[in-house]
């Protein structure tokens, strides 16, 4: 982008946000929650999608009031969303998940509608809104709790980590490793195969259901980064990083300016102006991994979200400091239970996130939760067993195999150990229901969705 583009795009920025008509959307959820789907729903739901009987609780859509929403021009400094390509996925005769990202991506739309309260009511036989979606790997997420460690802290909480049950085995080898390291020894081949062991513990873990907390992320997504020096970075055992050595000194630089040259200009490029915020938690998965997991889960969500600046939106706040003034925690993949229990789903979500929630409420933020499903997996309905009607789903695995079953009651609290250990949770992973257009997306509550972060601006 040239630097006339630059400040024509920020002028254009900062005169939509004095004038309350722009609204930068974070979708922040870790990696598998499903964020992907959400961003191709949500921009489908506001282009082609806005029909009453598909989007009944979202006002101005059923005011009819809405007249359409279009993407914007792309900026060239970031690649664009893949809505087409996702989509394309989705109408397969077996339709399939869109893949996950891999890199940065950027979409924005121009929302039209008409006014029914204020000068614009009156004045424009129109309004405008814009609204900005940033997508990104769920993997660097997880190095936003990096900013507020030292290196050897994070050595500490690393080794604590991996202690933990569910991680230890799979740490015994690259603790040995470690065990035996020259410490004295910083060159360049020694410290990248050390580097590549650990990457190759975190794809391990990044692979392991329940293990949420793997960073530094780049290792797993590096995105342009690749083959960075600063991507030699891994985690000394703590009384090691505790020691003034050759290898501690390299380390330790790189993980500062891992810090200063990543983690920053990346909170800053898509964190530090967001308005609004919906984050994804698929607790579901978090129940099949056991105990450990739902734990590890939570301590991230809570990690992550103490990087964030939430409170009420003014417009001094708009124009020169932006904070998160609504904050939308969605359990997803609904859809893999039945209807009557998304109830005990979103009050299990509300459990994970006690924490986060207390903290954005604290800052005055307007916070809500609710159980979705982005693009439905399953119809639900009901079988006759022994002459009574039972509640089920009927959808296909990921393999494309029909399948129709109960799948088990969603705990209102987070299970016990006791819990886990008498019970298993089995919530089997469902591929897209068969799609195609002019039918609208499937979906179960995006209109609620789509009304609590726009609703309010689209009066």
């Amino acid at each position: 982008m040239s630097l006339l583009q630059k400040i024509q795009h920020q002028r254009h920025d900062f005169t939509h946000r004095a004038f309350d008509r722009h609204i930068r959307l974070g979708v922040t959820g870790l990696s598998g929650s499903g964020k992907t789907a959400f961003i191709t729903s949500l921009v489908y739901q506001l282009t082609q999608g806005d029909h009453p009987a598909n989007l009944p609780f979202f006002d101005v859509v059923r005011e009819q009031r809405y007249l359409g929403g279009k993407l914007s021009a792309q900026l060239p400094d970031m690649p664009r969303f893949p809505l087409e390509q996702n989509l394309q996925y989705l109408l397969q005769a077996s339709p399939q998940w869109p893949p996950s990202t891999v890199g940065s991506s950027r979409l924005g739309l121009q929302l039209r509608y008409k006014a029914t309260t204020g000068l614009r009511a009156r004045l424009q036989s129109h309004s405008e809104l814009s609204l900005d979606i940033i997508d990104y790997p769920g993997e660097w997420l997880l190095d936003l709790p990096l900013m507020e460690m030292s290196y050897q802290q994070w050595c500490e909480f690393s080794w604590q980590l991996f202690n933990r049950e569910h991680r230890a085995a799979l740490a015994q080898p690259f603790l040995q490793q470690l065990q035996d390291a020259d410490l004295a020894n910083d060159g360049e081949l020694y410290v990248q195969q050390l580097t590549d062991s650990y990457k190759q513990l975190l794809q391990q873990y990044h692979d392991l259901p329940g293990a949420y907390l793997n960073q530094p992320g780049r290792l797993l997504v590096p995105g342009p980064l690749a083959g960075a020096p600063m991507l030699q970075l891994f985690p000394l055992l703590p009384q090691q990083a505790a020691q003034n050595t050759a290898l501690v000194a390299k380390l330790t630089q790189h993980y500062d300016s891992y810090c200063k040259h990543v983690i920053k200009p990346f909170y800053r490029r898509y964190f530090a102006a967001l308005d609004r915020q919906v984050i994804l938690v698929d607790c579901l998965s978090a129940l099949n991994a056991g105990y450990a997991a739902t734990q590890e889960l939570r301590q991230a969500l809570r990690l992550i979200l103490q990087s964030f600046n939430y409170g009420p939106s003014s417009l001094l706040s708009r124009l020169f400091k932006p904070q998160i003034s609504k904050v939308l925690f969605a359990a997803t993949k609904a859809d893999h239970t039945t209807p009557e229990q998304h109830k005990a789903l979103t009050l299990l979500l509300q459990q994970l996130l006690q924490q986060p929630l207390k903290h954005s409420q604290y800052q005055a933020a307007t916070t809500e939760a609710m159980a979705i499903a982005a693009i439905r997996s399953s119809n639900s309905g009901f079988v006759q067993l022994d002459g009574l009607a039972q509640p089920c789903i009927s959808g296909s695995t990921l393999q494309h195999e029909a399948v129709t079953y109960f799948p088990g009651d969603v705990p209102t609290n987070l299970p016990t150990p006791a819990l886990f250990a008498q019970h298993q949770f089995a919530f089997i992973p469902l591929a897209p229901l068969p799609w195609q257009e002019p039918e609208p997306l499937p979906h179960v509550r995006m209109d609620h969705v789509l009304q609590f972060i726009l609703g309010d601006k689209l009066r």
